[in-house]
């Protein structure tokens, strides 16, 4: 794909159907379980680039192994690799991987007996991994910034000889680790969770199981933002069902006040633009799926709605900075917000929006594809427009049909 794609301005009308990804969340949890646990299978691996990044990295045979621009490919494969012994791993990824943290998850897996240490610059990949056999079975990890780390130590609990143990004060996300505790529990696994703490028993099924993935409701986001922001739609999407593992199933209610309206059938979802009444400011609290920012709040900026959206402390640390990403979005349209460093308001708007350079995707899939439905307002021009294969290869395809 060339570095710049251009987008005519849209006709504002979508009609058809989009066949969304498999989530990658949860293909990448299952990888990790099914290398683990020889008794689990998992019958395809997601296009997603951080699941195939994943699967080469339980695979590959050579010491150093580079593991793309997945934080939870990173992550995971860490507390995977420490857990097996014999193996000597260096890891790492992009460097706007390698500059992201890891040491509470280093730190905890050393705790259990692992042996890891850093080849970069202070407590940064790539990771040097001595695996082991961990003996340790409790761990009290205090305020987490990521729950990516509580969810690699879970994924690898039930191997333990004696199983896992573990307490914190507070962690951003919880849907995800949600998530992955009811997955667990659906394989089979004995895992329990309280507001502070989770324990995992030692893994002993013995019967065969076939690990089925969900489809994507992340994905889901950016065509409600394309809804919203149409002038008529009716777009189908098959295999998502009301039950959902996903915490960002979510998006549903939070675009509801947004035109988009939703109904599903046996086969799938059906999303539709409907009329709205007129909202003041539209409050809402991210901190359970902050994947859903991008879409949801340049929405907002896109209808000119008022809002306040709160539990956005985790962005900064994504694959960019993608609450700076926008602040800098509103700054060219013309938009005056009040950013915090988990927060964003925004009460008022200018009478025309500013035209739009060329926008940098900044090495994020989610980025990428919030800037997309833009182009409903005015011809768009994205720089990298390559970066959703991390999670949603087919996504420019698919808007290609609507076009």
């Amino acid at each position: 794909m060339d570095a710049l794609l251009h987008l005519p301005k849209h006709s504002g009308i979508l009609e058809g159907t989009v066949d969304l990804p498999l989530n990658k969340s949860l293909a990448n949890r299952a990888q990790i379980l099914a290398a683990l646990y020889p008794h689990l299978t998992l019958n395809t691996i997601p296009e997603a680039e951080d699941s195939r990044f994943l699967a080469q990295t339980l695979s590959f045979d050579e010491r150093d192994v580079h593991v793309g621009a997945g934080g939870t490919t990173l992550r995971f494969a860490t507390a995977y690799w420490a857990t097996q012994p014999g193996a000597l791993k260096v890891l790492s990824g992009t460097d706007a991987l390698n500059s992201r943290p890891i040491a509470e998850l280093v730190d905890a897996l050393n705790a259990l007996g692992a042996d890891i240490t850093y080849e970069g610059k202070g407590e940064h990949p790539p990771l040097r991994i001595r695996g082991a056999s961990l003996t340790g079975s409790s761990l009290t990890l205090g305020t987490l910034k990521s729950s990516q780390f509580l969810t690699a130590l879970m994924l690898i609990g039930p191997s333990l000889p004696n199983g896992l143990s573990l307490t914190w004060e507070s962690l951003p996300s919880r849907s995800y680790v949600e998530m992955t505790v009811a997955f667990m529990k659906e394989l089979g696994f004995h895992i329990a969770l309280d507001e502070n703490s989770s324990t995992m028993a030692p893994y002993t099924a013995t019967t065969l199981r076939t690990i089925a993935l969900e489809r994507d409701w992340s994905a889901l986001a950016f065509w409600c933002e394309a809804v919203a922001l149409s002038s008529t739609a009716s777009l189908f999407f098959p295999g998502l069902q009301p039950h959902s593992l996903q915490g960002d199933r979510k998006v549903l209610d939070y675009f509801e006040s947004l035109g988009v309206g939703h109904a599903f059938t046996s086969d799938g979802l059906q999303l539709t633009k409907k009329s709205t009444l007129a909202y003041g400011k539209l409050v809402y609290n991210l901190e359970q799926c902050p994947d859903l920012a991008q879409a949801l709040i340049t929405t907002c900026f896109a209808l000119r709605q008022s809002f306040e959206i709160y539990g956005l402390s985790t962005l900064p640390h994504k694959e960019c900075d993608r609450l700076q990403a926008l602040v800098d979005l509103a700054a060219e349209l013309g938009i005056t917000v009040q950013a915090t460093d988990h927060s964003l308001a925004c009460s008022s708007y200018p009478e025309k929006f500013a035209a739009l350079g060329p926008q940098n995707s900044r090495e994020d899939h989610r980025v990428a594809m919030s800037l997309a439905p833009l182009s409903m307002l005015m011809p768009m021009s994205i720089e990298h427009p390559e970066v959703v294969a991390k999670s949603y290869p087919d996504f420019w395809k698919h808007w290609g049909q609507f076009s």
